[in-house]
């Protein structure tokens, strides 16, 4: 470790070592030579005066090769030394030489490297895909196995990620801190804001390659995509009833739990979906966002505007 601080051997001898700072200052005790060296050793009192002397004149040899305009600092350890010269480095960028990504820290750096110089010795049963780091290959088999560790407190829902547990949470705790300039609608995701701003736009840049037809997001065209696949990988175990996505698979069984986990902070009514808690919120707040276009009546919910359209055009249902 001495060696690795040090790192600069002058006069040929390997006691005779001084630190010099990258920025040109030297490593020394503030008020004598010798007792830089004594930082770094206990034995000075039992090591001979000889050795002493040999010390203090090599480190005034060093000194002297160090030309005065650097403005000399001096340092009682070499942890000061390290903690000086991150001054230095602080707010730098560091690149990697090989791809060209950067980092804010030299340690984020040496890190990375490791994709490009080491050879994986950490891979993956069921890929085969390789890792240096166990803890990147620890996270990454959760893709495989499904391992959702982290728990919501709230209504005993999983996830792989704490970040994922984290924005989940936001249904429970009301944050909604995403607000859409247009219209003034609040969300706790910005993912969901950039999907709602889409109603204004009129952006629907997912467009099925069976029919044509766009929607606004993703799991709008998925979901639509098994009309013609007809696609439901995801069957119920208590009643064998088929879904062609897991969440809704994960809905579906609190017909069978009688599970509700989401409660209205209002008066206490249960829902077994976050949507249906939101249905229902408008009952206390008044709110009616679905107006008809026709007479201008308002409705709370989507589908009581659906079954109110069809006074206008006559449909049956």
């Amino acid at each position: 470790m001495r060696r690795v601080l040090h790192g600069l051997l002058l006069g040929g001898s390997e006691g005779h070592v001084s630190q010099i700072c990258e920025q040109g200052e030297t490593c020394k005790s503030q008020h004598s030579p010798d007792r830089h060296m004594g930082n770094h050793s206990e034995k000075g009192q039992g090591e001979s005066s000889h050795r002493s002397r040999g010390m203090k004149g090599n480190i005034e040899t060093i000194q002297q090769k160090i030309p005065l305009e650097q403005a000399l600092s001096s340092y009682n350890d070499c942890a000061t030394l390290i903690e000086h010269q991150r001054i230095h480095t602080m707010g730098q960028t560091f690149y990697c030489s090989d791809c060209g990504k950067s980092f804010s820290r030299r340690s984020n750096l040496s890190r990375h490297q490791k994709i490009h110089t080491a050879e994986p010795r950490l891979s993956s049963a069921d890929c085969g895909r390789s890792f240096s780091e166990s803890s990147d290959l620890v996270r990454h088999r959760r893709i495989h196995t499904e391992e959702k560790t982290f728990i919501c407190s709230d209504c005993g829902e999983s996830f792989r990620w704490k970040s994922h547990l984290n924005l989940h949470r936001r249904i429970h705790t009301g944050e909604k801190s995403f607000i859409c300039s247009d219209c003034g609608k609040s969300f706790g995701w910005n993912s969901h804001l950039n999907l709602h701003r889409r109603i204004h736009t009129g952006e629907k840049p997912y467009s099925c390659s069976d029919c044509g037809k766009s929607f606004r997001g993703r799991t709008h065209l998925l979901n639509h995509m098994t009309i013609h696949t007809g696609e439901k990988p995801f069957s119920c175990s208590d009643c064998g009833k088929s879904y062609c996505r897991r969440s809704y698979l994960v809905v579906h069984k609190r017909i069978h739990t009688g599970e509700k986990p989401f409660n209205c902070s209002d008066c206490g009514k249960s829902f077994s979906t976050s949507s249906y808690l939101v249905i229902h919120k408008r009952i206390h707040t008044g709110e009616k966002p679905f107006n008809c276009s026709n007479c201008g009546e308002s409705f709370s919910n989507s589908s009581h505007l659906v079954r109110h359209s069809r006074i206008h055009t006559g449909e049956k249902p």
